[in-house]
């Protein structure tokens, strides 16, 4: 039996932000949870080193590789760690010579000429959904056949890199098994970021792929092309699965718009309630999806809160990045959410290609003005694959580091503020927000309701007054 190591690559302390470490999500690696399912059912021996999470250095990370004398090892790879991914496939080349390294993820998708050529201890990179890639690939390297028109694949042919036909996206996401839970070292370890769970043992899951929207910063659709999803049916065994096996009691929908198909989501809610499953729920969406009556029912099934990504509270910058939302369906969708009882959290950006103070001060009082219930901003970082990342040096300053696009550190400064005031502005924002009496009440309120909340909220607590005080 052929071994594979799959491999959730290291990140440096500042790559990983260590500063707001109490805070921040111990994210499950889902793409890779779910290659290692489908390769284990065509007769691998599938282990996860998740190096990203248990903070191993490039060293042990390779030295652990090693040791499980793998037969072929798979990389995934976002734009903040490809240097890492790099730096652990020339470890590996120089313990095991001749090893394959493939790497996968949303960084090879969006860049991958580019990545290949840069990074020459990378052999093969797969392009897009890698479930029907890597089997055929793994097959083709076991018998020692040509790589040429296997669709999904970046490779090289002597000094040659070789880009391979697209492969179609997956027609039914349902055929797919349940991600590989159980390779996972463990399980408890997982949590959503402090501000998105309210119970404990808490996990994410992800019910589809892609996205419907036009943002010129996201670069999903490079990954996974227009939005598809699980059925309900298969969401609910999911969900089953996590609290049979490992008493799973709050779970964080990770999808990018959970709410588009609301019809799906209806048979999701009933589903719960009919099942009567002790389960706290939260899941992010846009805000041109749901109305009062579907967040009422979610309320009933047990969800707590909705995130939504708002990104700007300047209807000049919003028409800017293709968002296709207006004010007042911000404000509207908001307010539903808040009638119907439930909490809602709203993701904003400091930064955009064109913003400038007037319109960052705009998003601050905006976002003041909602009933929202916590917020936060990231800074805008021009991800290779996007439009933004194509255009952005014709609207200010771009350092186009991959190490640095860790949404924190201000790669892009567009023109008109400098990276000194956008953090100033930052600051004042979460201050503005944060040291509010409805917020701090709001805080307390939940504490009643959950007493076991102490941990999180301080951690949440500990994470705000970093961002909002140290230099």
């Amino acid at each position: 039996m052929k071994k594979f190591v799959l491999l959730n690559p290291p990140l440096t302390e500042e790559e990983r932000g260590s500063k707001l470490k109490s805070a921040i999500a111990v994210s499950i690696p889902y793409g890779l949870l779910s290659i290692a399912a489908v390769v284990r059912e065509h007769g691998y021996a599938v282990s996860l080193i998740d190096a990203t999470n248990l903070g191993y250095t490039t060293e042990e990370t390779v030295r652990r590789i090693l040791a499980l004398d793998p037969d072929y090892v798979g990389i995934t790879t976002v734009t903040l760690s490809i240097d890492r991914c790099a730096e652990v496939a020339t470890g590996l080349k120089a313990g095991k010579p001749g090893l394959p390294v493939i790497a996968g993820g949303p960084h090879i998708s969006s860049a991958p000429k580019e990545t290949m050529g840069l990074y020459p201890s990378l052999d093969i990179g797969v392009i897009g959904e890698g479930e029907e890639t890597i089997v055929e690939l793994l097959n083709a390297l076991d018998e020692g056949r040509p790589l040429a028109r296997i669709r999904g694949i970046i490779h090289r042919l002597g000094n040659e890199i070789v880009h391979e036909q697209r492969r179609p996206f997956l027609a039914n996401l349902d055929d797919l098994p349940m991600p590989a839970w159980d390779i996972l070292s463990d399980m408890k370890m997982y949590r959503p970021s402090a501000p998105s769970y309210v119970r404990l043992p808490s996990t994410t899951i992800v019910t589809s792929r892609g996205c419907p929207g036009r943002c010129i910063f996201c670069n999903s659709k490079a990954m996974y092309g227009n939005l598809r999803c699980f059925s309900a049916a298969y969401v609910l065994s999911m969900i089953e699965h996590l609290v049979e096996t490992y008493g799973i009691r709050d779970i964080s929908i990770y999808d990018d718009n959970f709410l588009f198909h609301e019809d799906r989501v209806r048979e999701i809610c009933n589903s719960i309630l009919k099942n009567r499953m002790d389960l706290t729920w939260s899941c992010y969406s846009r805000v041109d999806h749901g109305n009062l009556e579907l967040f009422k029912l979610m309320k009933k099934a047990g969800c707590w809160q909705v995130s939504y990504g708002i990104e700007s509270g300047s209807q000049r910058i919003l028409d800017s990045i293709k968002k296709d939302v207006t004010l007042s369906q911000i404000s509207d969708t908001v307010r539903m959410t808040k009638r119907a009882g439930l909490r809602s959290r709203g993701f904003f950006i400091i930064g955009h290609l064109q913003d400038d103070q007037d319109s960052v001060l705009e998003t601050i009082e905006f976002m003041r003005r909602l009933p929202l219930d916590d917020f936060h901003f990231t800074t805008f970082t021009p991800l290779p694959g996007t439009v933004a990342y194509a255009t952005a040096d014709q609207f200010g300053a771009f350092d186009r580091t991959w190490s640095k696009m860790n949404l924190q550190y201000p790669c892009f400064i567009p023109k008109g503020l400098t990276a000194e005031r956008m953090e100033e502005l930052s600051r004042m924002a979460y201050r503005k927000f944060y040291f509010r009496p409805r917020i701090l009440g709001s805080y307390l309120s939940m504490l009643a309701r959950h007493p076991g909340n102490v941990r999180r909220l301080t951690n949440g607590a500990s994470a705000l007054l970093t961002r909002v005080f140290s230099s």
